[in-house]
């Protein structure tokens, strides 16, 4: 009786609560594929962190998926906002001299590296089963 459960776990009729595997399955997705959108593939693996930001980012916050899929694409999204940003602020500001394209790949490198080591941080909590912490959107 699909109903009971339903009225067992205090859910709505036709929702369904996700296993703790599927949980951790869908935390190590997002972070793999927030690292892999830094290092490997950008843009490519973007797709498929926001595919699964669609698909599970609007559930339980307090679930383990659920935060680490909001927390990478969220910082995905500010990560790439800050480096175009500021890589672009900095040209404009410094124009096409050997001092400003040093201070430029000074600054994308210590952003990128930054947000890699952030996305390190997340899968190493992934693989802990616990939640991000910090921030919170």
């Amino acid at each position: 009786m699909p109903f009971l459960v339903a009225k067992e776990n205090k859910l709505a009729y036709g929702s369904y609560k996700q296993s703790k595997n599927e949980d951790l399955s869908l935390a190590k997705q997002a972070e793999g594929w927030y690292l892999c959108n830094l290092l490997v593939l950008p843009g490519i693996s973007f797709a498929f962190l926001l595919r699964l930001f669609l698909k599970h980012g609007s559930g339980d916050r307090s679930s383990l998926g659920t935060n680490h899929i909001r927390q990478t694409f969220f910082m995905s999204l500010l990560g790439g906002g800050l480096v175009f940003s500021g890589c672009i602020g900095l040209y404009l500001l410094l124009g096409n001299t050997p001092n400003g394209w040093m201070w430029i790949i000074m600054y994308f490198t210590l952003v990128h590296t930054s947000f890699v080591m952030w996305g390190i941080l997340g899968l190493a909590w992934a693989l802990a089963k616990k939640p991000i912490l910090f921030p919170k959107f």
